[in-house]
């Protein structure tokens, strides 16, 4: 029974490797479109973790000079051929063996991914092996690139197997987290300056919430003439009383007005005589940093909420969407009130600052709606699939009546922002099993170089060039975004370069016609960590460059980077005693959560190891590929 189970075994890796080969040749061929040529790269990057994680290493390496070289030099053992390819790569990778660990990469994949695709196999963020310097194509010069991931550990090489080894585990915690809530772009147009926009800005925040800090910075558009006024839960702040332009609250002006659970901030803009809107012109946020004992307070990205905005002259409203996930279908519901009296709702879709016209709906009961098939049509119409907006900002531009400038004072429109909102169906931010919990960390970015100060504005703070660095050692980074106060001299077309660590994410060169479109309202830009490298678990950098005509106001600007805490650590290292071992791993996990983060229960395992072997990991393997 024992032969029967092996030989099943054998059968089935085979089958593993025959298909997936089989499936490997039908990609050998002229890469099509963007979004074909995603899907085949990422089928080729999943199926080499595949073969990775089920294939003995004697079945997928073909050199078998390489590995009785490695046997005879004691680099492997003959019991290691019949181990799973990635514990053997690990473990190599784990000792500091990583140019052998490399040479068995190159032999296993050089044959499995197709010659007109570039690739490179990662352990832990640790360049293992990449094909660059061969004759694929080089990552430098890809125009497309995908990555997947797996955990993985195993066991380690040559390293002691008796003696006390422990790891542990924050069961509960307290965390000084930071909440953010950016202002959408919104406007109405009337000629008389007596109409007043009235947007309420929603902070929600844990029921057990301390609140720590605070600021509100607040920008209209056409921020110079235009007058404001604030509340905070119904209560008036005296320092915003009149406003022009624009203003920061600092914490003492309000802090006291703020509570745990719901906050609504509201703001009235009144429209100076001889400007053409009023509003807010999407600078506007408020920060909230707060102290809880929740471990998950991640906000998701499925229901993104309009704010409740009151104008008594048509509106228009550009609503920003980000998520960090892949995205499954869309759909939006604004409810104006069972008895509005506006007639109609115009929908628009914008990309990379380029506008796509959905429809123009007439309002039922009060509400109107745009199903996944109506908004897909159009995107798809265009060239635009849903792949490319996972990890990056676009908008959905909503017209309540036609919007036009200098219009008529009438009646109130209002959009119900508590059951207004674009629906996301979307994928689950991590497939990490039950190796880890995590915690969720939110942080502002303030730490930024300015230079070339540009002369066209004739006033001070506006930069060309702005660069942030930050720092995410030891944390699983998901997402940054950025929020800006921008300047756009009329009939210039600027140079807008944005690098992140170095990998251009978006140009528009005004000299290259196929290069990214302008975009003239440059208020808002985000990220994810795909593609590889933009965003990781290390030294972070990002930059943006204008040319004349095109320029930002940094201290006024805000970013923000969310972030995973592993809530736990492994088994480390191996001790003679077990308090030795025990205060290794409290160390550690302290290191790992930071000072932003308090430990308040505390779990410790200790395990007495008698010849038994040690783990490496659990770590990231990545493979990416490229075209």
């Amino acid at each position: 029974m024992r032969g029967i189970i092996f030989t099943l075994d054998a059968l089935i890796a085979l089958g593993i490797i025959i298909g997936l080969i089989t499936g490997l040749i039908f990609f050998r061929t002229k890469i099509a479109s963007p979004y074909l040529a995603s899907q085949q790269l990422h089928f080729i990057s999943e199926d080499v973790l595949t073969v990775f994680s089920n294939s003995k290493l004697r079945d997928v390496v073909d050199n078998q000079t390489l590995l009785d070289q490695y046997i005879s030099d004691g680099i492997l053992n003959q019991s290691d051929l019949d181990e799973k390819t990635i514990d053997v790569i690990g473990a190599l990778w784990s000792a500091g063996n990583v140019s052998e660990a490399a040479n068995l990469t190159k032999d296993i994949l050089d044959d499995f991914i197709p010659s007109n695709i570039g690739y490179e196999f990662l352990i832990d963020n640790d360049p293992i092996y990449n094909s660059s310097d061969t004759t694929r194509p080089s990552y430098g010069d890809s125009t497309i690139e995908i990555s997947s991931g797996r955990i993985v550990s195993g066991y380690e090489k040559g390293k002691a197997t008796r003696g006390y080894v422990a790891r542990a585990i924050a069961r509960r915690i307290n965390k000084n987290n930071t909440l953010v809530v950016m202002g959408d772009l919104i406007t109405t147009s009337v000629a008389s300056a007596q109409n007043k926009i009235n947007i309420s800005y929603i902070a929600d925040l844990p029921d057990d919430a301390t609140i720590l800090d605070t600021y509100w910075f607040i920008e209209a558009t056409w921020g110079i003439k235009n007058k404001f006024s604030c509340w905070m839960n119904g209560e008036k702040i005296d320092g915003c009383e009149g406003a022009i332009g624009n203003t920061k609250l600092e914490s003492g002006d309000y802090i006291d007005l703020l509570q745990p659970g719901h906050n609504i901030g509201k703001i009235v803009y009144r429209k100076f005589s001889d400007e053409p809107t009023a509003g807010d012109d999407g600078a506007t946020h408020l920060v909230i940093t707060y102290n809880t004992s929740q471990l998950s307070t991640l906000q998701e990205f499925g229901k993104q909420y309009f704010q409740t905005t009151i104008s008594e002259a048509p509106i228009e409203y550009k609503k920003p969407i980000f998520t960090i996930n892949d995205i499954y279908n869309m759909s939006i519901h604004i409810n104006l009130t069972n008895t509005t009296e506006v007639k109609n709702v115009t929908l628009k879709f914008m990309w990379n600052g380029q506008g796509y016209n959905i429809s123009i709906k007439n309002v039922t009961n009060g509400t109107v709606d745009w199903n996944d098939t109506e908004i897909k049509s159009v995107l798809n119409s265009n060239g635009i699939s849903y792949d490319l907006l996972t990890g990056r900002y676009f908008w959905f531009i909503v017209e309540i009546d036609p919007y036009r400038g200098d219009e008529t004072m009438s009646y109130e429109r209002k959009i119900v922002g508590e059951d207004s909102y674009v629906s996301l169906n979307y994928s689950k931010i991590l497939d990490i099993g039950a190796i880890y919990n995590y915690i969720d960390m939110t942080r502002t970015l303030t730490d930024y170089i300015a230079e070339d100060v540009d002369p066209n504005f004739g006033m001070s703070g506006f930069y060309r060039y702005i660069r942030w660095d930050f720092n995410l050692t030891s944390k699983i980074p998901l997402m940054a975004r950025w929020q800006y106060p921008w300047g756009h001299w009329a009939g210039w077309d600027p140079l807008q370069l944005v690098r992140a660590n170095n990998i251009t994410i978006y140009n528009h060169d005004p000299t290259n016609a196929s290069s990214d479109p302008f975009m003239k309202a440059f208020v808002r830009f985000g990220y994810n960590a795909n593609p590889y490298g933009v965003l990781i678990s290390d030294d972070n950098k990002f930059e943006l460059n204008f040319s004349d005509g095109y320029s930002i106001n940094p201290a006024d600007s805000f970013g923000d980077t969310t972030f995973l805490v592993p809530a736990s650590v492994g088994y480390g290292d191996l001790f003679e005693n077990e308090t030795d071992a025990v205060d290794d791993a409290v160390q550690r996990l302290q290191d790992v959560l930071g000072e932003d983060i308090s430990v308040m229960e505390l779990i410790v395992d200790a395990v007495r190891i008698g010849g038994v072997p040690y783990m490496w990991g659990p770590v990231s393997a990545r493979v990416k590929t490229w075209v």
